[in-house]
């Protein structure tokens, strides 16, 4: 046997070996616990085409996503932002019809949108839910503006990046915030392998945060 052949072996059942710890960790997860993020900033306001606002598809598209469930039991916590900070409307419970009831109180505000602050304020809400139980953590974040007043006290503060997905800024927001996402710590850079990213939905809430794939138009 060859070096390269034995070094591809090794590769191959590197990569096997992290495939499998993925899956044998997705298989043991017993519930699923979500933040509800949703921005109340003064551009949730826009009224679209359909006569709705902003906000108002929000809630609607929130309200809907917990009608749906899921096969695991979900806890589901409404957080909004606006202005400079952030808002915990509901604690985490395991009621759809609490959750539901909370996010038709909800109210748009006028101020700015503080969601780096948010966003990693919610990571850190997770992490500290229920540690010893094996959940999977998610963050459904509505928003249809950009980041424009997160405090400079804030862990995940910090100018606009001059790069683009992924090659952002180092010490930008962006790059501060996706770093929480994935590793919990706003300064670690370092990627976990596919699946292994602490919120689950890293990805989706990147997308969303950053513009390409924002969920209110």
């Amino acid at each position: 046997m060859t070096r390269n052949t034995m070094l591809q072996r090794l590769l191959l059942m590197l990569g096997l070996s992290l495939v499998l710890h993925s899956e044998s960790a997705r298989a043991q997860f017993t519930e699923r616990h979500i933040i509800i993020l949703i921005e109340r900033s003064g551009s949730m306001a826009v009224v679209g085409a359909d006569g709705l606002t902003r906000f108002q598809r929000a809630i609607i598209q929130a309200q809907n996503r917990v009608e749906i469930g899921g096969p695991l039991p979900q806890h589901y916590a409404v957080w909004s932002f606006e202005g400079t900070s952030y808002i915990q409307h509901q604690a985490f419970t395991s009621s759809a019809a609490s959750t539901i009831a909370t996010l038709s109180s909800l109210q748009v505000g006028q101020g700015g949108t503080p969601l780096a602050h948010a966003v990693c304020a919610a990571v850190d809400g997770l992490v500290s839910y229920r540690p010893s139980t094996l959940a999977i953590k998610n963050i459904l974040l509505f928003t249809g503006g950009a980041e424009n007043s997160t405090p400079s006290s804030s862990q995940c503060a910090g100018p606009w990046s001059t790069g683009t997905y992924p090659q952002l800024t180092v010490g930008s927001w962006q790059w501060k915030m996706i770093n929480k996402l994935r590793t919990g710590s706003a300064l670690n850079p370092n990627v976990p392998p596919p699946g292994l990213t602490l919120i689950h939905n890293a990805q989706e809430v990147i997308s969303s945060a950053l513009g390409s794939g924002v969920i209110i138009p």
